[in-house]
């Protein structure tokens, strides 16, 4: 469902992607806490990447549970599997909002993310207009959404960039600066969100770390980044504690 946003405030709207691809079993809950966000009005656009499960199925049912709080929802079905970046640089045509969010298919956003967020990163800008996004800690989570321990990014340090990846997706983000970067090199596989946020901050442009979590990071064995495998066997061994998420996710790669 797609509205002409007549009556809709550009300057608030938020515009939602998730990339998702065979994850069927996780995708219903992440739109699900789209459609809960105190924050309104929200756009949500979902890139089936040429899943062969049920996917489609389950992203049409959450549409049709949850799609009367959101503004407009969308789902682009590809035939070919053309990777996170390539669903990203497909969805881009369409996102109408200022604001800006990737979310993954198969993480979930507490009830308060976009509006907490958004009120930190407008006050950011008041203090430094070059800030773009602001990004937050997580709580881990298994495949059955139970809580594991806290994920923790890092404070912003531009040259970190480098050679860590700390940025999670999601991020808020005003949405200028994520179109202008684009197109995002498709054959990069891993690393993905590194490559983004290393392409938006080459344009000059910064970010600021909220160290709350304020969102649900999904541990399990499928995990592009190889994360989840880490990080459960880590908890089955009897490791556990917070983890700082740069010492978990890989920089970009064409690796598969």
């Amino acid at each position: 469902m797609e509205t002409e946003l007549t009556d809709v405030n550009l300057d608030s709207l938020l515009s939602v992607v998730i990339p998702n691809h065979n994850y069927g079993r996780f995708v219903g809950e992440a739109i699900a806490s789209i459609a809960g966000q105190s924050y309104g009005p929200i756009e949500l656009i979902v890139v089936d990447d040429a899943s062969t499960d049920n996917s489609v199925e389950q992203i049409e049912a959450a549409f049709g549970a949850h799609g009367d709080t959101l503004v407009s929802t969308r789902l682009i079905a590809l035939a070919d599997n053309v990777g996170k970046l390539g669903a990203l640089n497909r969805a881009l045509e369409h996102v109408r909002g200022h604001y800006f969010i990737i979310l993954d298919s198969d993480d979930i956003l507490k009830p308060e993310y976009a509006e907490r967020t958004i009120a930190e990163l407008e006050k950011a800008r008041k203090e430094d207009d070059t800030i773009a996004f602001l990004y937050t800690d997580c709580m881990l989570i298994n495949q059955a959404g139970e809580e594991l321990d806290r994920g923790k990014s890092t404070a912003w340090d531009p040259a970190l960039l480098e050679r860590y990846s700390f940025v999670p997706e999601p991020a808020i983000c005003l949405a200028a600066p994520v179109l202008d970067a684009a197109p995002y090199d498709e054959a990069i596989r891993k690393g993905t969100k590194h490559h983004k946020w290393k392409k938006i901050v080459a344009a000059g442009w910064n970010g600021r770390h909220l160290a709350e979590p304020l969102f649900c990071y999904r541990m399990h064995d499928a995990n592009l980044s190889g994360i989840g495998k880490r990080v459960i066997g880590e908890v089955e061994s009897g490791i556990g504690g917070e983890r700082i998420l740069s010492g978990y996710w890989p920089l970009q790669t064409t690796e598969r």
